[in-house]
């Protein structure tokens, strides 16, 4: 685990607008684990960044219901099934997986994405 996600799991305690600078200082998505190829990858940290984007209610509230289907939908128009997508916050998993075709992340800091194909 890098040093920034250990740290960024710890910002529960924080206030809101604390918290939206530090979205904004950090940006971009922290990848925890990755066993994808450079192409698949990139596409997979595009679809799932689009969806978190378009997903986001009002006061930024994000729906993970639907940035979770909307993801896996488009997964497996691009790669075939059978793609499956967990959104959350302080989730823990354990998953089985076609090797090359999982990614583990964090968009904003506090949401994790997690996404395999099996």
């Amino acid at each position: 685990m890098s040093a920034a996600a250990a740290w960024l799991r710890k910002t529960e305690d924080i206030d809101n607008d604390t918290f939206n600078e530090l979205k904004k200082i950090i940006g971009k998505p922290i990848v925890e684990s990755c066993q994808m190829t450079g192409d698949t990858k990139s596409e997979a940290m595009d679809c799932i960044a689009s969806a978190i984007d378009a997903c986001s209610g009002q006061n930024a509230k994000l729906n993970y219901e639907t940035a979770s289907q909307q993801i896996k939908e488009t997964m497996d128009k691009k790669f075939g099934p059978c793609w499956h997508c967990i959104v959350g916050e302080a989730m823990g998993f354990s998953v089985t997986f076609n090797t090359g075709n999982m990614i583990y992340m964090y968009v904003g800091g506090k949401v994790a994405v997690l996404l395999f194909k099996c």
